[in-house]
Parts: C-alpha cells; sequence; structure tokens
C-alpha cells in the first residue's frame, strides 16, 4: 500500500467500515492469503484457521479534528490500528510492550492493577520494552527461548514497522496490535504477522503456566460488545470523570463559603 493510497481515505469519518479505496488495498493484501472478509463496528475484519486455531485480523481507521476556520472542520484519515489474534488453550496473562514517557508509566500502573508483576529479567528486545506477567517465573523463561525472542523481534522491532506495537496473551488469546501499519506491506509481510504469532502461542502450549488464569467480564463479552463498552467508556465516562473531580472540589468550596 502507497502512502497517496493511505491519504484518499483523508475526511472520513472514523466509523466507517468499508474504508474506500484503502478497503480495497486492504483486501488485496489479506484476501490471497485465504482470509474471509466479514463485518465489524467500525473495522475492517478478516478470519482464517492457521493451523487447526482460529485467527483474525482487525483493522481500525485512525483520525483526528481538522480545523480549517473555527466554524469549519472535518475528520482526518491518520491511519490504520491493526490487531492479530489468535486462540490459544493457554489460560494465562503476559504484556510485551514498548511505550514511552506518560505511556509506559500508565501501562505499567494498569498492569499492576489487574494483578501482574513485572519480569525483571525479561531480554533487551527492543528499545523500552517491558514485560508484565500473572506468572513471571514463567515469563521468564517462556521469552529466555531464542525462538520466542526470533518471534517477538519480527512484530515489535521489525524496520518496515512503525514503533508502538505490543504482544499480549489474554486467557484464550493471543494479540499483536500496532498503532500503524506499514506505508508499504504485501500479503508475504502479513502472512509473516501471522505465523510468528501463532508460533508464539504454539511454544507457549509446550510449556505452559503452571496456573490458570480466568477470563474478566469483559474479556467473556462478544467482541462488538466490548468495543461498544470501550468508545461509551471514552466518550461518556472520561468526560464524566473529569466533571466530577472538578465539579466536587467547587461544590464543597462553595457550601464551606456558604457556613
Amino acid at each position: 500500500m502507497r502512502e497517496n493510497d493511505l491519504n484518499k481515505g483523508v475526511g472520513k469519518p472514523l466509523i466507517v467500515a468499508g474504508l474506500g479505496d484503502v478497503g480495497v488495498q486492504l483486501d488485496n493484501c489479506f484476501l490471497p492469503l485465504g482470509l474471509v472478509q466479514e463485518s465489524g463496528l467500525g473495522t475492517r475484519k478478516y478470519v482464517v484457521a492457521l493451523n487447526g486455531r482460529s485467527a483474525t485480523i482487525s483493522i481500525a481507521a485512525r483520525s483526528r479534528t481538522q480545523y480549517i476556520t473555527s466554524d469549519i472542520r472535518y475528520r482526518k484519515f491518520t491511519g490504520l490500528w491493526l490487531d492479530i489474534s489468535v486462540e490459544t488453550p493457554v489460560m494465562s496473562r503476559l504484556m510485551l510492550g514498548q511505550p514511552r514517557g506518560w505511556a509506559r508509566r500508565f501501562s505499567a500502573f494498569v498492569q499492576r492493577w489487574r494483578g501482574q508483576q513485572p519480569i525483571e529479567n525479561a531480554p533487551n528486545l527492543t528499545e523500552n520494552f517491558i514485560a508484565f506477567a500473572h506468572d513471571p517465573a514463567w515469563g521468564e523463561t517462556f521469552l529466555a527461548d531464542t525462538a520466542v525472542q526470533s518471534h517477538l523481534i519480527l512484530l515489535m522491532n521489525n524496520a518496515t514497522l512503525p514503533p508502538g506495537a505490543a504482544v499480549y496473551l489474554t486467557p484464550g488469546k493471543w494479540m499483536w496490535t500496532t498503532p500503524a501499519m506499514p506505508s508499504d506491506f504485501t500479503p508475504e509481510a502479513a502472512q509473516q504477522w501471522l505465523q510468528a504469532l501463532g508460533h508464539l502461542a504454539t511454544l507457549a502450549e509446550q510449556l505452559p503456566p503452571g496456573t490458570a488464569v480466568q477470563p474478566s467480564w469483559l474479556e467473556k463479552q462478544n467482541p462488538t460488545v466490548s468495543a461498544f463498552l470501550l468508545a461509551s467508556i471514552f466518550l461518556f465516562g472520561l468526560p464524566l470523570l473529569l466533571f466530577a473531580c472538578c465539579a466536587i472540589p467547587a461544590l464543597a468550596l462553595i457550601l464551606l463559603n456558604a457556613r
């Protein structure tokens, strides 16, 4: 896909799942691999059976508000967010990412809040690499495998991919997510991504963690329901939280002055 192909989506809203000319380019990349396109909420979704396991590719458009004047604005297409997931019988949690700045601190806070612990002796596969796991001893052993490291480097430290990728193991699923797709990719590259994630699943299944983790309520929901709930939190929950944080101190100050 060429950069000017991506730019054909400029001005289109995020909810458009077809993505116009960009969608055609995506089909040309994924359909030759035997993937089947399915409808999704604000996404372009492809599914396939990968060595006996179900695999899903979801692609969503990213956009931001572009102001021409104070009264004239439109949604500018800024790229594509890619998620690839494969099913696994392994019931545990592992997070490998490369966040920077405040995102790094926030990611660490979320992982600790969910009960994950840092893997202290994780290999330095890429710059700003962090790793958390429900079972850090198993995570350290898993990451010490050179085969695991080679697949992670392909997914997270490939020169043709933008930074910011992360690999997750959640109960029953491995996922690779990247906030931007490369400006030029091919079916061969997409096949490598799928195979790398599938190999990680296979390697984890050969030596699984000793303890099982149950999926959260949100993880048990239909992907469409999960996407809707997360979107609702960002659209309504965060503004309400910010309002409460500002309104409650102001109300307390008013009550104190009234006395």
